[in-house]
C-alpha cells in the first residue's frame, strides 16, 4: 500500500493506493504499518509534512519526492528547462496520458491558479499557460475597482450578466473556458479530449460537452510516475 500525498498551493491532501486503486484519506486515519512506499507532489511549502516524515521514519520509509524530467512514462516534457515546470502539472500530464493514451487531451486544473497542458496521443507535452484561478480573478477586480463588487450567493454561469455579480463571475468562468476554446484551436483538434481537476473543475467540465472531471488526477500522475521510473 502506498500513500499518496499532494501539496497544493491552499491545503495538503492524503489518499492510499492499494491494488491499483487510489482512495482519499485523512493523515490520523492512515495505518501506516501497511505501506509501503510514500510519494509526494509538492507546490506549496509543505511545512506541515514534519508530522509524516517523523511516522515514515518509524517504520522505515522515506518520503520520496516526485521530480520533473525531460522524459517519463512515455511522456516529452515541453519545456527545455523542464525544472521550471511545476510537479503538479508534469503528474496531470503523466496522468492524462496514461488514462487516454490515444486522444489528445487538454489538462485544465482550476484551483489557486487555473493550469492548462496539453498532450498529444503521441506522448508530446505542447506546454500550456498559467492564469489566475476563478477566486482570485474574482478578488483582484473587486479589491481594485471601487464600483465592482460581488456577492457569493449569485451563481457561475456561461451568459452575458444583467448586474454587477454576475457580471463578475460570470467573466472569471468564461475567461477561463476561453483557455479550453483557445487550446482546441492551436492543437487544430475540436474533439481533444477535456480533463477538469481542482476545485473549480466540477464546474469547468458541466460547461464544456463531453470534458470529463477527475478529482485524483494528481494522485494517479504520483502513481504513474512511481510505476514508470524511465
Amino acid at each position: 500500500m502506498k500513500l499518496l500525498i499532494d501539496v497544493g498551493n491552499t491545503a495538503v491532501k492524503y489518499a492510499l493506493e492499494h491494488e491499483g486503486h487510489i482512495s482519499p484519506v485523512k493523515g490520523n486515519n492512515i495505518e501506516w504499518h501497511k505501506l509501503t512506499a510514500i510519494i509526494c507532489s509538492q507546490v506549496g511549502k509543505g511545512t506541515g509534512l514534519q508530522w509524516v516524515e517523523s511516522r515514515a521514519s518509524e517504520f522505515g520509509l522515506v518520503l520520496e519526492q516526485a521530480q520533473v524530467s525531460a522524459s517519463r512514462a512515455g511522456v516529452t516534457c515541453a519545456y527545455p528547462t523542464f525544472q521550471n515546470l511545476g510537479i503538479d502539472r508534469w503528474l496531470a500530464v503523466l496522468a492524462a496520458h496514461d488514462l487516454y493514451p490515444e486522444q489528445d487531451v487538454i489538462v485544465i486544473d482550476s484551483g489557486t491558479a487555473t493550469t492548462v497542458d496539453v498532450v498529444t496521443a503521441e506522448g508530446k507535452h505542447l506546454g500550456g499557460w498559467i492564469v489566475p484561478g476563478i477566486d482570485l480573478m474574482i478578488s483582484s477586480i473587486t479589491a481594485r475597482a471601487e464600483r465592482v463588487f460581488c456577492d457569493d450567493n449569485t451563481p457561475f454561469a456561461s451568459e452575458f450578466a444583467e448586474n454587477t455579480s454576475e457580471a463578475v463571475k460570470n467573466g472569471a468562468l468564461a475567461a477561463t473556458l476561453g483557455l479550453v476554446h483557445r487550446a482546441k484551436q492551436l492543437l487544430s483538434n475540436e474533439s481533444a479530449l477535456v480533463l477538469c481537476a481542482g476545485g473549480y473543475g466540477e464546474l469547468i467540465k458541466n460547461h464544456i460537452e463531453s470534458a470529463v472531471f477527475d478529482d485524483l488526477l494528481v494522485f494517479k500522475g504520483l502513481s504513474v510516475w512511481w510505476k514508470n521510473p524511465q
